[in-house]
């Protein structure tokens, strides 16, 4: 039997207002060899009705119906373990994916093998319009400076082997914190175009939970820090660079130190603006 190519996954609670749209951008696909798992997590309101109805028109969708709320994280664990395409992508459930996101992120991941996880630009829009398109490879240190990828679809086979899931511990921040262990075992890079539109209507959880999200991102960058290094004269002189404040010299390492730090850095010129105001001659 032929293996499925995608999984998409989407955990929905109480989404009755915008789920519809969702599931239909998901549906109109330019690529359309995938299954859609659907999640829903103990809603209140229509949620559970809406999604039947579109299941009942599309034998794609797998539907799983939680009696009781489990909470987002564990959603998206469980549709991790229920998904069973080679490659599995991320959606929320009041968000809108743009019709080639699916076809262009498996075109990626498909010629490029050492790529894990491949995120794309996304357009806000609702209360609020920006685009946000993150660097096209990025590393350690563009991870420490911010979650610097998003909207991805990453290769199961690499979920499976490293038991990687999402860590309810980091609440509010675990798309975060699964990238900074993802990283450990495979590429991150993004696409350079926008696939995706992320609804701002103001009870985003950057806006209700900023505080949560604040202090658990803390926590991933340090735990990135310490992959860096444990040495905290070098965890010192990474948060100066990246903090692009040139003006404050801070502390000067000394070269060997310095040399360390510098292979992270892979851009030419912030490896030179580095080398040139913290380290030591």
């Amino acid at each position: 039997m032929k293996k499925t190519r995608v999984s998409v996954i989407m955990p929905a609670f109480n989404s009755e207002k915008y789920i519809g749209e969702a599931i239909e951008s998901i549906l109109n696909q330019t690529f359309s060899d995938f299954e859609f798992v659907i999640i829903n997590d103990g809603s209140t309101d229509n949620t559970a009705k809406i999604i039947k109805q579109y299941a009942k028109k599309d034998k794609r969708i797998k539907f799983i119906d939680n009696k009781k709320n489990s909470g987002f994280i564990a959603s998206l664990n469980q549709c991790f373990d229920v998904a069973s395409g080679e490659y599995i992508a991320k959606m929320d459930s009041d968000d809108i994916s743009l019709p080639t996101r699916l076809e262009k992120q498996v075109e990626y991941l498909d010629k490029n093998p050492n790529c894990g996880l491949v995120g794309c630009g996304y357009r806000a829009f609702d209360k609020l319009s920006f685009d946000v398109i993150h660097p096209e490879k990025i590393g350690v240190i563009d991870l420490i400076k911010t979650c610097a990828t998003t909207i991805f679809m990453c290769r199961k086979s690499i979920l499976d082997k490293f038991n990687l899931r999402f860590n309810p511990d980091f609440y509010c921040a675990e798309d975060y914190d699964f990238y900074s262990r993802f990283i450990r075992y495979a590429d991150i890079h993004n696409l350079q175009e926008i696939l995706y539109l992320y609804r701002w209507h103001g009870e985003n959880v950057s806006i209700t939970k900023s505080e949560i999200q604040q202090k658990n991102s803390e926590i991933v960058r340090k735990n990135l820090l310490n992959l860096l290094s444990g040495s905290s004269e070098i965890q010192a002189g990474v948060m100066e660079l990246i903090d692009d404040k040139p003006e404050k010299i801070g502390i000067l390492l000394p070269k060997w130190m310095g040399r360390i730090c510098c292979l992270f850095i892979f851009n030419r010129e912030r490896r030179h603006k580095f080398r040139d105001n913290y380290v030591k001659e």
